[in-house]
């Protein structure tokens, strides 16, 4: 039998810390990994402490949901 796909709800949420914007990944009210700029780059973090350059925020909330995904229980 083939498993039910489960709609998971990603919220991203623009906040400013340090007089910088961020954005914040969420899913359900579990904060899982942040987004900033860095020049011309930015640098996905996610929970655990582990960070990535990404070429645009796009491809920093794929590289966070796919670390939270990947190390999830």
């Amino acid at each position: 039998m083939a498993k039910k796909d489960k709609t998971v709800e990603v919220t991203v949420k623009d906040t400013m810390r340090d007089q910088q914007p961020i954005q914040e990944v969420s899913i359900g009210k579990n904060v899982i990994g942040e987004i900033r700029p860095e020049g011309d780059r930015f640098i996905a973090s996610v929970d655990g402490g582990e960070s990535f350059r990404a070429r645009s925020q796009e491809e920093g909330l794929e590289l966070v949901l796919e670390e939270y995904h990947l190390h999830q229980g």
